[in-house]
């Protein structure tokens, strides 16, 4: 493992663990959207480069963008304390892909030849391929549980937040 990879995923237990309590903070002392406790001075997330992943240039800085991302669609869709569990499923397995090494793209490692480089590849794939899988089975469940209003706030702004 390179140096540069070790301070990547440093970087992101470190963005991880920082953002481990936001479940438990989303609604601060108010209790529900609206009523405190949601992040102040937020602006809507309306630029390309945030719906592209352009700009994504840490593993901190896209865990945080997805953390947000995460954050913004829960108080859009109004999930409720039924649809937390569901909620929480999918989150969980949006983190688990967003976490995962060869998520982004990562630079050739000197102490691979490219036959090992393209086999890493290919497990790495395999990966995501079953993580992504994970995040349509969590999503399935929870998009049954919602109302139509909530499906048609699903259907518009859920693509920006997969990784």
């Amino acid at each position: 493992m390179t140096m540069n990879r070790s301070l990547q995923r440093l970087a992101l237990a470190a963005a991880l663990v920082a953002v481990s309590g936001q479940g438990f903070a989303q609604f601060g002392a108010g209790g529900g959207p609206g009523m405190g406790g949601g992040r102040r001075g937020a602006r809507p997330d309306s630029s390309a480069a945030s719906r592209t992943g352009e700009g994504l240039t840490t593993p901190a800085t896209a865990a945080g963008k997805i953390r947000d991302k995460l954050y913004d669609l829960r108080l859009q869709l109004m999930v409720t304390p039924e649809q937390s569990p569901l909620w929480d499923r999918f989150s969980d397995a949006v983190w688990e892909l967003a976490g995962r090494p060869g998520m982004t793209a990562a630079a050739p490692s000197d102490d691979l030849n490219a036959v090992q480089f393209v086999q890493q590849r290919a497990m790495q794939a395999q990966d995501r391929a079953h993580r992504m899988q994970a995040v349509s089975d969590a999503l399935s469940k929870l998009y049954e549980s919602m109302t139509p209003e909530q499906r048609h706030t699903a259907d518009q702004n859920l693509p920006a937040v997969i990784p």
